[in-house]
This record gives C-alpha cells, structure tokens and sequence, in this order.
C-alpha cells in the first residue's frame, strides 16, 4: 500500500467519525425551558414555578409526551421531593399538546407548579418521557435552576379596592398561557412571556355582579371611571390615551390588520412606567381621555394615572396590570406582590403577608 493511500484513508476514517460524531450529537427529542432564568413566586403558604416547556422533535417519529417528573435535588444531588404526572392513572391528560409530529415543535405548560414554603427549589431535575406507540422510546432530563424573586420596588395595589382578581396568573389563568408557538405569536414574533404574571381587576356589588342592568351602558359598570394609581414611582416612557372604548358584546375597535401592525392596541388607553431599576408597570385598558400623563412625566407612588375604562381588546371594564424586566413586548413578565394588601376571607378582611394575589380573590388597600 502506497503513502499517499494510507493518508487518504487516514483522513477518510477521520471525516467518517467527524460525521458520525457530528450525528451523534444530535438529539432526536429536545426540551427547552421558558423563560431560560425560570423565578420562584410566593404564594398562599406554597411557592410556584410558573414556567413552560418547548419540545422539539428531530425523530422520524410521531412521539406523544407520557410523563413529566420533577425531582427536587439537595446537597449532592440528593432526593427531597418528587412529584409527577405520567400515565399510570392517566393524570398526564391535565397536558394538551401532548403529540408531537416528525420535525415539528410543541408548546407544553408546565403542570408542576406548586411547591412546599420553604423547600429550597435551587436545583431541580425535570425528566421527560416520550412514547411511539405503546412503548417508551425516548427520554430526556433537563436541569432547572429556578431562583427567587423580589421586586427591587415596593409596589401598592393599582385601585384602591375592594376589586375583584377576574383573571390573574395562577395554573389556568390566561395571562400565563401564551402559546408563543401560536401562529399569530410567530408572526408578531413574540419571544417571550410578557405578561406570565398579570392581573385584571373589576369592580362589583356584593353579590359579584360586575354591571347594572344589561351592562350594554358603560356608566352601568361598577368600575367604569374608577380611579387608577401608579403602583410605585418613576418615569413615564409610553402614554396611550384617546383610543375609543368598547362596550359589552361588541368586538375591539380595529381589525386584524391593524393589531398584526400595531399589537399594542391590544392594551387600548395604556401607560407603561419605568421603576429606574430593570423593573416596569403597565396599566391598561383605561378609560378614553382619561390618561393625562405623557412620555418623560414622573410619577409618585399612588398618583392617578387614569381611569378604569373598556378600551382595546377587552370584553368587561376592568384594569391589566402587570410588572416587566423591560418595555413592550419583548420583555419578561415578573411576579409583583403588592404590600399594604388585605384580602376579604368571609366575614373579615385579612393581611396578605407575602402579597401574592390571584384569580378569584377580592382584595382592596389596607387603610393606614
């Protein structure tokens, strides 16, 4: 054998196991966490992760999602606490999405979400199993490293209450639920969860109705008009105000085409406020003309910045709020418990120590 064949069958060899390497490293199944620093919120006496999954299917296989477990993982790894849906009982039905077509993605919420006070949720190793047909082909760990999160701000309840939580963020709240893999997701080329954390606030009498009459007059809801306040000082960078109400049973003001080039009507009457330290609120769906702020104005803590109103794509009166590492839409929601907080439990009103409100609460101002 000659020099020249034993060198070029030398290299062969190596561009052989450079491809080979190259096709081992290509996984068949991937899962991708939303957002990458996933944030622990304190809840009612529990701690919650609110996070979502990405799969990603490079098999030829039509796969179908059979189990989540999460393991929370101590010093060296050890075991503190495994939870899991799978399908021995079938509790994996609670996830849609659960098939994943040959070269196609799916968007997963993750089912997991409440965790005991005080569990040190640093590390925590989610594993995924993956069927074709009736038995199990594919598995994949993935590494979560969630950390706690507090406000930098001190933050008041944007209405003075007592308001109505209609939708907040927990489990099956819409606000959490944003499938960024949704074909008008994909093509405003939403990224990011931006509102993973938000509240809708609505004003009603004590039996919870939340209008007089049929509602059809905006001056019948309970909370048309009601004063809106800054949830902490800082710097007004947006100010929408003169976009036209809604009213009960008609559709938003503008079109399609309007929103896929402007999705900021979604929020009507807005205004976004910058806290100067990474943090910022956003309040809208307020009243036509009631916004009298502007880009540049500061604003203490509790000043009026509006009014409830029924603008943008809303379908009651009622407040959004929410807290953000960033303006617009490319930002990340961020938990905002509110101090100086009572929730009505019954017959009285009691303190909510770590501020955490969600769906279904009646909340309002502790008075000073």
């Amino acid at each position: 054998m000659s020099t020249r064949m034993t060198i070029n069958h030398f290299f062969s060899s190596l561009v052989l196991a450079g491809i080979a390497v190259a096709a081992a490293a290509v996984e068949p199944v991937t899962v991708a966490i939303h957002p990458a620093q996933p944030l622990i919120e304190q809840g009612k006496g529990q701690q919650l992760l609110n996070l979502d999954f990405r799969i990603d299917n490079a098999s030829a296989d039509k796969i179908e999602l059979s189990s989540i477990e999460v393991s929370v993982l101590g010093s060296a790894d050890k075991l503190v606490a495994q939870y899991r849906v799978g399908a021995n009982g079938q509790s994996v039905l609670v996830v849609p999405n659960r098939f994943v077509e040959p070269g196609k993605s799916e968007h997963v919420f993750n089912p997991l979400v409440n965790f005991p006070e005080g569990m040190d949720l640093s590390r925590l190793r989610f594993h995924f199993e993956f069927d074709v047909g009736d038995e199990t082909k594919y598995k994949v760990d993935t590494l979560v490293q969630p950390r706690l999160f507090t406000p930098k701000v001190k933050l008041s309840l944007p209405v003075a209450g007592p308001a109505l939580v209609h939708d907040g963020h927990d489990f099956y709240g819409h606000h959490r639920r944003l499938p960024l893999l949704d074909p008008m997701a994909q093509a405003l080329q939403w990224k990011r969860n931006f509102m993973r954390y938000s509240y809708d606030f609505v004003l009603t009498d004590a039996q919870g109705k939340m209008y007089k009459g049929d509602g059809s007059r905006n001056e019948d809801w309970y909370g048309w008009g009601t004063p809106v306040t800054a949830p902490a000082a800082g710097t007004v960078i947006r100010a929408v105000a003169n976009l036209p109400d809604n009213a009960k049973g008609k559709r938003p003001p503008f079109s399609r085409e309007q929103f896929i080039a402007d999705p900021s009507l979604m929020w009507g009457n807005h205004i976004e406020i910058d806290h100067g330290n990474g943090e910022i609120s956003m309040l809208a769906h307020m009243k036509s003309g009631s916004v009298k702020l502007k880009v540049g104005d500061r604003v203490a803590q509790g000043q009026q910045v509006g009014e409830m109103g029924f603008s943008g794509d809303a379908f009651l009166v009622h407040l959004h709020y929410d807290l953000k590492n960033g303006p617009g839409f490319d930002a990340d929601g961020l938990p905002s418990p509110f101090a100086g907080v009572e929730r009505l439990n019954g017959a009285s009103w009691v303190k909510v120590p770590s501020g955490h409100v969600d769906s279904g609460d009646i909340v309002r101002r502790r008075s000073k």
